[in-house]
């Protein structure tokens, strides 16, 4: 089974969908609260929890078709890039609304703590050079080996800072309790260990 004779969406699909849902919703949330804080809060959340699911599903890609092999995980496996470059578009909007919160409500990045702020701005950097070298034009500047390394190591830190977010809040607020646990379920099925093919000789 390949992606061209399966139905269903695919690729660069997935990305529109994705984009045009979230316009619509993030639409839906100014109209509702109009350009205030609580709006601009909201926004925040929600393009937190949306990037988390996406990015979930594209870094987990991998280890859950090695693990159930069925046609959902060989979906997720022929859609990761999609699914990542989806997850690095909605978290630079998430990005977008705190500058917006900074520099009109609240100053969130004042308020923030140093080691925060370098950590999530090292996760932005992996992002962005992640979100770039998704693309040809800028991965064939780098080996097979050079972009694995990049993409696994951001993908570490991107997934240890929301990780660390969510596991706090989780300990606090109940409702985020799915997302933290998916978190952890990510982690395991990553480091779940391959299968060990042996051959028999004689």
């Amino acid at each position: 089974m390949t992606s061209e004779t399966s139905s269903g969406i695919w690729g660069w699909d997935i990305v529109k969908l994705i984009l045009v849902g979230s316009v619509m919703f993030f639409g839906w949330i100014l109209f509702a609260y109009g350009f205030t804080e609580d709006a601009t809060r909201e926004a925040i959340r929600w393009t937190a929890r949306i990037s988390v699911v996406l990015f979930s599903l594209a870094f987990a890609a991998s280890g859950i078709h090695r693990l159930i092999q069925n046609s959902l995980s060989f979906w997720l496996l022929m859609n990761r890039k999609y699914l990542g470059i989806s997850f690095a578009i909605i978290h630079l909007i998430h990005l977008f609304y705190l500058v917006v919160l900074q520099y009109n409500f609240h100053p969130v990045f004042e308020k923030a703590k140093t080691i925060s702020l370098i950590g999530g701005g090292m996760a932005y950097f992996f992002l962005i050079l992640m979100l770039l070298t998704s693309f040809e034009r800028f991965s064939k500047f780098l080996t097979k080996r050079q972009w694995k390394i990049l993409h696994t190591v951001g993908g570490y830190w991107i997934l240890y800072i929301f990780l660390r977010s969510y596991w706090k809040r989780a300990l606090t607020e109940y409702e985020y309790y799915p997302l933290a646990i998916m978190l952890v379920l990510v982690i395991i099925i990553r480091l779940w260990p391959k299968k060990i093919k042996r051959t028999v000789e004689g």
